[in-house]
């Protein structure tokens, strides 16, 4: 599928902007619906954030791994506030959230080495050059007070009776956001995390002190460029993230589905 394919695919998706997205049951599991959320043909949390992040700004600079959905949806939600957007990312051949960034005008910057930590520094310098011109600056891994502020949020307002929560932990940026959510409304739920990426507790140690007393970390057995079978009932979830926690669920718990990228919709 062609860039343009999958940006026609995403602005084919209904505006859906709810101040709080839905819980639903799919399978006997409940899931956290934020991957409903859309506007824009950009969906998710992480789409959420990136709105507020840019309202008003001159243009958005953010980073991502070639295959990450971070670049496709700081691309769209560029597009559809007609700014422009720079997309910090590696070298190699092109996936398809580099051609859906690249099919709404985005101008993606490929960096060798393709080390995270390459990106990440290239990604430091435009947007500390960029800031001072009001560009919107959403760093790799959406560490952002925009979107721990939303989820925490929506975390603070789940429904009584659940037995656990369970979220698909890249960054870890999420899960933090998630337990300061269920700190402010005094909710005791347990949370599991299951890792698809690298070491998270950085980002935990940073963002939720005390993280440990709350929150188990499991590790998926899959690698993060792995796509996993992702139904679930009538359910479509992401194949690199949430598709990748369903083995660890059990009746009773609850899905935290942060969101997922065009290709898989």
């Amino acid at each position: 599928m062609t860039g343009l394919d999958l940006l026609a695919r995403a602005l084919a998706v209904p505006d859906f902007t709810p101040s709080v997205t839905p819980v639903e049951e799919h399978d006997g599991i409940l899931v956290k619906r934020e991957d409903a959320w859309s506007r824009g043909g950009a969906s998710g949390a992480k789409a959420r954030a990136l709105f507020t992040t840019a309202k008003g700004a001159a243009g958005i600079v953010s980073a991502g791994a070639r295959i990450s959905p971070q670049l496709e949806r700081a691309a769209l939600v560029a597009h559809a506030l007609d700014i422009p957007a720079r997309l910090h990312t590696g070298w190699g051949a092109d996936t398809d959230e580099t051609a859906l960034a690249e099919a709404t005008g985005a101008e993606l910057l490929r960096h060798r080495p393709a080390r995270l930590s390459v990106i990440r520094a290239r990604y430091r310098a435009d947007a500390e050059a960029l800031a001072e011109r009001d560009w919107a600056c959403m760093p790799f891994g959406m560490e952002h007070p925009a979107y721990l502020d939303q989820v925490a949020e929506q975390a603070a307002q789940l429904p009584s009776g659940l037995r656990r929560v369970v979220v698909p932990v890249g960054s870890g940026i999420t899960l933090a956001a998630i337990l300061r959510g269920l700190e402010r409304a005094g909710h005791q739920l347990p949370v599991l995390g299951v890792r698809v990426g690298g070491d998270p507790t950085p980002v935990l140690d940073r963002y939720a002190p005390g993280w440990h007393s709350r929150a188990t970390l499991a590790t998926s057995t899959a690698a993060y460029g792995d796509a996993m079978p992702n139904q679930h009932g009538t359910l479509t979830l992401d194949p690199h993230y949430e598709a990748k926690a369903l083995p660890a669920l059990s009746i009773g718990d609850l899905l935290w589905a942060v969101g997922i990228r065009t290709s898989a919709l």
